[in-house]
């Protein structure tokens, strides 16, 4: 039940922001922190930076979904309804299609939706990296997305160092991380079915 729940939550943020905008006071309040949390998300969107913990991605990820959703329902403003309704129709749509690969995975994978761990760690010095799986079941042959992080200092933040996508059928394959450090930094060695898939880093 706690999976189904937590699987469905960007289901619920739909009428849940319409309950917002109907119902909750302080309307302006609360439209001026969604403009700085908006400008905030942005921002560390454009510099590919992150939170450590995944658990705060995906509650920052719902979050900003909901501010978007409840701006969006001022168009019920709009006089034409019938403009409305193409517009709510493609917007859905673009919502769906964002989410794609969290619908597609179902509620089993909730859990592992909402708090990814890191598939594994290196320290370099005072340096922490972090590299993470996220499978792609957007066609029956699976694919997995391999993201390398690097944690900004003692900061609650990552950035983004390097991103590779298996081909298709990588879904369920094990994948062996073989770290080590070069001059310019980190290094990062992809082994599947007994050869390297890829290779990743700093200066790669």
């Amino acid at each position: 039940m706690l999976k189904f729940f937590l699987w469905s939550v960007p289901l619920l943020v739909i009428p849940a922001s319409y309950v917002s905008w109907r119902y909750l006071p302080f309307r302006r309040t609360r439209w001026c922190l969604y403009a700085v949390a908006l400008v905030a998300a942005f921002f560390l969107n454009l510099f590919h930076v992150s939170f450590w913990n995944e658990l705060f991605d995906a509650v920052e990820l719902m979050a900003i979904n909901f501010i978007v959703a409840e701006l969006f329902w001022n168009l019920l403003n709009v006089k034409k309804r019938k403009l409305f309704r193409i517009v709510f129709i493609i917007a859905l749509c673009a919502y769906g299609f964002e989410l794609r690969h969290w619908f597609a995975a179902g509620p089993n994978h909730a859990a592992e939706l909402w708090k990814l761990p890191a598939a594994s760690t290196w320290r370099r010095g005072s340096d922490s990296y972090a590299v993470r799986e996220y499978v792609l079941y957007a066609s029956h042959r699976p694919a997995r997305s391999i993201v390398l992080w690097k944690r900004m200092g003692k900061w609650p933040f990552e950035k983004q160092i390097k991103i590779y996508r298996t081909p298709a059928g990588f879904g369920d394959a094990v994948i062996v991380y073989q770290w080590s450090e070069t001059s310019d930094g980190v290094r990062l060695d992809l082994h599947a079915a007994g050869y390297n898939l890829w290779t990743m880093g700093e200066g790669f």
